[in-house]
Order: C-alpha cells, then sequence, then structure tokens
C-alpha cells in the first residue's frame, strides 16, 4: 500500500476480525504516513476527536 487509506482498505477486506485488523493497520500506517495522509472525512466522523487530539499531543511529548 501506499497511502493511509488503502492500507486501512486493505486491512478490512482481509474479512473476519476486520475492526481488531483495521486497528492494527490503521495504527501502524499513521505512524508511517502521518496524520495528513488521514482522509479528512474520516477523522471528521470520530468521536471525542478533541479528547484524541489532546492525548496524542501529551504522548508525543513524552517521546520527542
Amino acid at each position: 500500500s501506499t497511502t493511509y487509506k488503502e492500507t486501512v482498505l486493505k486491512a478490512v477486506n482481509l474479512g473476519e476480525d476486520t475492526d481488531t485488523t483495521a486497528t492494527v493497520a490503521g495504527g501502524l500506517a499513521g505512524l508511517l504516513y502521518t496524520v495528513n495522509d488521514i482522509p479528512e472525512n474520516w477523522l471528521a466522523q470520530l468521536k471525542r476527536k478533541d479528547d484524541i487530539v489532546t492525548l496524542s499531543e501529551m504522548l508525543s511529548q513524552v517521546y520527542q
């Protein structure tokens, strides 16, 4: 895969435990492609997006 979206969609299309597979693939793809490659319409649908952003920023500060 060459994009975040392509990676996650391929993972989901493997079938079976798709939510877990997509979560793991999405996490790894996020490290590789960065948050800037996640489709904006996917980010817009996140519940508690502000909390996720805050926690991500805190985590980033720890591992810089």
